[in-house]
Order: structure tokens, then C-alpha cells, then sequence
């Protein structure tokens, strides 16, 4: 059986004292960090499938928590698991945010959020959001890829990390406030999630850890207990 890792299951990691100031003494690991939980919430490549495997996505991803104290998960997942072949990872991926087990937990931000009068779509997960994150990567003449909405997590977790590799410290905390307040809501339906999905269960509450802690250090408000319930019983609309 693979092990589970948190914080403290590598004597030979530091941990430094992480003082509230550490976006800019630390801004390359969240970067870093950010990158590759993006990763992990992709569909699967070969290379993932791989890195997963081979513990080496464990292994940094613990490497970037630890320094950043951020408290990793020991349940539910594991960051170590991943089926013999990548179809079958993809599969499990399919089942957990994309509906092939009911219900599920999508990663798509428009799910969780109320549409606007007259708002109107070619697609039931094409909201307001990605209208936004549409008119982002416009301005910043990037093409999104085919195989995603403008608003999965994947790509928002990605642009927090371009904002904060350009040094856009303001952009990035509203950025935050704004697009990735629901993530309460998607850790709720993936604890009630048919699926058995180990790595990718892991990989949604490492993200929720990872953005909780970014809020509190840049002093953002705690999602409101109805505010969470609100945005599960729209998402649920689309997963039962």
C-alpha cells in the first residue's frame, strides 16, 4: 500500500518559520506550488501518470508545502496512487469531476455560481466566470485549451500563478478573493463523490489547504457557512 504523505513524513525537509510576508520572500514556491496542483487537476498525461507513480509529484508537492507551512492532508487520497495504466488514471479522473460515477465534483467555477439576468450560454458549465476568464486570457493574448472551460480550476490556479510571477501582488489577492471562494463548496461534493479517485481526492483538498492559507495570509474573509451551501446546492443542480 502506498503511504500518505503530510509535512512530517520527511525528516530531511526544513521548517522554516513562515512569516506573514511571504509572498514576496517565497514567491517563486507558491508559484511553484500552484503550477503543479494544476497539473494534478488536469486530465492525466503520460508524464503525470509517471511522476504520480514514481512518488516524485509527492515528493515536491510536500517539498513546497512544508516550506511554505502549509498543513498538508493526511486523508482523504493519496498523493501516491495511480492505477497501472494512464487510461485507467484518466478514468478515475473522468468519474470524480466529470460525471462518469454520479454524483460527482466538477472543477469548473461557473457550477457554483448564480448566472445573471438574462444571461444566456452555449453550454450548462459556461457562466459568467468563464466569460471572464475568457476576456483575461484575451487580454493577455493566451489561447485556452480545447479540452477545458475558460473557468476550470486547472487554469485558475495557473493564472494565480502568472499574476503572481509577473509581480501582480494586488491582481492576485482580488484574483483570489474572487475566483476561488467556491473551492469550500467542490471539497464538500468530492467528500460525497461516488468515485474512487485517490490522487485526484488528495489533490482538491491539498488545492483547498493551499488557497485557505493564501487567503488568511492576505487577510481575505473566510467564506460564510451559507454562502458554501448556496453554491453546493447550485452545483448540485448538475451532479445528481
Amino acid at each position: 500500500m502506498s503511504k500518505r504523505y503530510t509535512n512530517n513524513d520527511h525528516d530531511s525537509y526544513r521548517h522554516p518559520a513562515v512569516s506573514a510576508g511571504d509572498l514576496t520572500d517565497r514567491r517563486g514556491t507558491w508559484v511553484s506550488l500552484y503550477t503543479l496542483l494544476a497539473e494534478g487537476l488536469k486530465h492525466p498525461d503520460d508524464r503525470l501518470h509517471r511522476d504520480v507513480r514514481e512518488e516524485r509529484f509527492a515528493d515536491e508537492l510536500a517539498r513546497h508545502a512544508d516550506e511554505l507551512g502549509i498543513p498538508l492532508p493526511v486523508e482523504p487520497g493519496d498523493p501516491t496512487h495511480a492505477p497501472e495504466t494512464r487510461a485507467a488514471f484518466d478514468s478515475e479522473y473522468i468519474a470524480l469531476f466529470e460525471g462518469l460515477a454520479i454524483p460527482y465534483a466538477p472543477l469548473v467555477e461557473s457550477v457554483y455560481r448564480p448566472w445573471r439576468a438574462g444571461w444566456s450560454s452555449d453550454g450548462l458549465l459556461s457562466g459568467p466566470p468563464a466569460s471572464d476568464m475568457r476576456d483575461r486570457y484575451d487580454a493577455a493574448g493566451v489561447s485556452i485549451p480545447d479540452a477545458y472551460e475558460a473557468d476550470h480550476l486547472a487554469l485558475l490556479l495557473e493564472y494565480a500563478a502568472a499574476l503572481l510571477e509577473s509581480g501582480e501582488d494586488a491582481a492576485y489577492r482580488t484574483f483570489v478573493d474572487q475566483h476561488l471562494d467556491w473551492l469550500p463548496a467542490l471539497r464538500r461534493l468530492v467528500d460525497d463523490a461516488a468515485a474512487d479517485a485517490p490522487f485526484h481526492k488528495y489533490c482538491v483538498v491539498a488545492v483547498c489547504e493551499t488557497v485557505t492559507t493564501a487567503r488568511r495570509r492576505q487577510r481575505l474573509p473566510v467564506p460564510e457557512p451559507e454562502q458554501v451551501d448556496e453554491q453546493i446546492e447550485r452545483a448540485s443542480t448538475h451532479v445528481e
